[in-house]
């Protein structure tokens, strides 16, 4: 049977896609999310109402008006990243049950809340049962909150002043040590860019 033979346009086309396919793989692992700031740091937070995994009801306002940080973390359970941060967050979620526990420097633990992107319920209960993790989970399965924060990808944190303003948002693994630091951090530097604000995320991490 005699070869086919490629065309030159096809040869080219094949050639573009290729090239096309190594840059996005390229700038996927070297573009660092946090360089493109939310564009909610500085505005209200959107609100939200929304049924709870296992059960029950949440909605942001009433968290918020607690005059507490709120701290909002959205995941999925096939990101490898969230399940690195997951014992990080149960931490969080057992010391913000405790209205009177206090950071290290004298703040009030912040409000927590978990909101899972697009899973199905026996998904969320699965990966909550693998990894120990006792606290209630907003279920966005069509998308509608993460839309409304702007979320690109999992996992992300938002931080909410007790005035109810997203004063910055992480994308990234996070920890409660660096958390509640950051939280410090940001209520006595409370007119910081987004670029001041992740230098001072990276730095109360060290």
């Amino acid at each position: 049977m005699a070869n086919k033979k490629i065309s030159k346009p096809a040869l080219i086309f094949s050639g573009l896609a290729i090239g096309l396919f190594l840059s996005l793989m390229v700038y996927a692992m070297t573009h660092d999310p946090n360089s493109l700031p939310s564009q909610l740091v500085g505005k209200t937070f959107p609100n939200f109402k929304a049924a709870l995994s296992p059960s029950g009801e949440i909605e942001l306002a009433q968290v918020a008006a607690k005059n507490r940080w709120v701290v909002i973390n959205f995941w999925n359970t096939t990101c490898i990243v969230c399940r690195e941060e997951a014992p990080e967050l149960e931490r969080m979620y057992q010391t913000s049950l405790q209205d009177t526990s206090t950071t290290p420097d004298g703040a009030r633990f912040p409000s927590f809340i978990s909101i899972n992107i697009q899973d199905n319920l026996d998904a969320i209960t699965e990966y909550k049962r693998n990894f120990n993790l006792s606290f209630p989970v907003v279920s966005d399965k069509f998308g509608k909150i993460s839309l409304d924060y702007g979320v690109t990808g999992t996992p992300e944190t938002f931080f909410i002043d007790p005035s109810g303003i997203v004063r910055h948002r992480v994308a990234g693994a996070v920890d409660v040590v660096g958390l509640t630091r950051f939280i410090d951090w940001l209520a006595i530097n409370p007119n910081t860019t987004s670029a001041q604000a992740m230098e001072g995320f990276l730095k109360v991490r060290m």
